[in-house]
């Protein structure tokens, strides 16, 4: 199946996020998880209700521009699977986004334009359902890289399912059902406190018997879905504005108490101090209608080495220099 994409779109960098997590200073990577990249395609899990499916994605390009050729790598294809699939895919790619809005509102802010430059073309990978990046939102509350990623690959081999293809194994995000029935106990042997498998529990019970359509924000306004979210314990405002970014397509979302963002924010526009989340508020409203890309697009700056940052922060000090003189 081909999906044709609204251009400018670059499957590469769009897969960025999920497939190159930055490595530590100590040198560290980390093995996938979810996402994976093998044979020059793109796989993934997906449970589609009536089976769970591995596809595959590659992209292509020709003189239409580009398009993405979906294949199903295991299951049984029929036409309501297919359809399905695609429409999966069209979300998790945001292939009929177009980003020249974005980046004509970027060429207005010095920082922005440089960045969407450098990312041109990269989309916001949106996760497979929202329910697995509400969890992984709250496992990743307060905790480094690495110590997140660990909790949640003992996670995935406690409580997720697999598929096998070609003597590989491609791990699936638990689903609720399955966390519904965990134990505070038994989160804690896999290292999640206390606190956190209790909201993971209940989350995992409200979206099974149906209290809690968490599917269903997609249809919502933004703001009403931030609210609905908000309303559960262990939803934060970060939290809520991650899922947004990540799951339900918001396009201005602003998690701005996000410590990245706040340092990303520092170092580009050149402020003294860190600054506080009333501060990045302030900044990105230049960005209004468009601050999950803004947000994202500053957040990927880490994803590149110490010396790509540090020329991009001495040019963008240049620039401000020669603006006063």
């Amino acid at each position: 199946m081909l999906i044709r994409t609204v251009e400018p779109f670059s499957l590469a960098l769009t897969l960025r996020f999920t497939l190159s997590p930055p490595a530590l200073l100590n040198g560290r990577e980390f093995p996938p998880l979810l996402d994976y990249f093998e044979d020059g395609e793109y796989r993934r899990v997906a449970d589609l209700g009536a089976q769970q499916v591995l596809y595959g994605i590659r992209e292509e390009g020709d003189g239409n521009g580009t398009a993405l050729r979906l294949r199903m790598l295991t299951g049984t294809p029929d036409e309501r699977t297919s359809r399905q699939l695609e429409a999966l895919v069209r979300r998790q790619f945001s292939t009929d986004l177009d980003l020249k809005p974005f980046y004509r509102l970027a060429a207005s802010d010095p920082v922005l334009a440089r960045l969407a430059k450098h990312f041109h073309g990269m989309h916001i990978p949106q996760a497979v359902t929202a329910f697995e990046t509400l969890i992984s939102a709250i496992l990743e509350q307060q905790v480094n890289l690495s110590f997140a990623h660990q909790v949640k690959k003992a996670l995935l081999d406690a409580d997720g399912s697999h598929v096998e293809f070609e003597g590989r194994r491609y791990n699936a995000f638990p689903e609720p059902a399955a966390l519904a029935i965990a134990t505070p106990r038994g989160l804690r042997r896999i290292q999640i406190s206390g606190p956190k498998a209790r909201y993971i529990i209940a989350l995992a019970r409200a979206v099974l018997d149906g209290s809690f359509d968490l599917e269903g924000l997609r249809s919502l306004d933004p703001a009403t879905a931030d609210a609905k979210l908000r309303t559960h314990k262990g939803v934060g405002a970060w939290t809520a504005q991650y899922v947004g970014l990540r799951a339900l397509g918001h396009l201005d979302s602003l998690p701005a108490a996000d410590v990245g963002l706040q340092k990303a924010v520092q170092r580009f526009y050149g402020l003294r101090k860190q600054p506080a989340p009333n501060r990045v508020e302030q900044i990105a409203r230049r960005w209004a209608g468009w601050r999950s890309y803004a947000t994202f697009y500053l957040w990927l700056t880490y994803w590149e080495d110490r010396t790509w940052n540090e020329r991009l922060a001495q040019d963008l000090r240049q620039t401000r220099r020669k603006g006063r003189q």
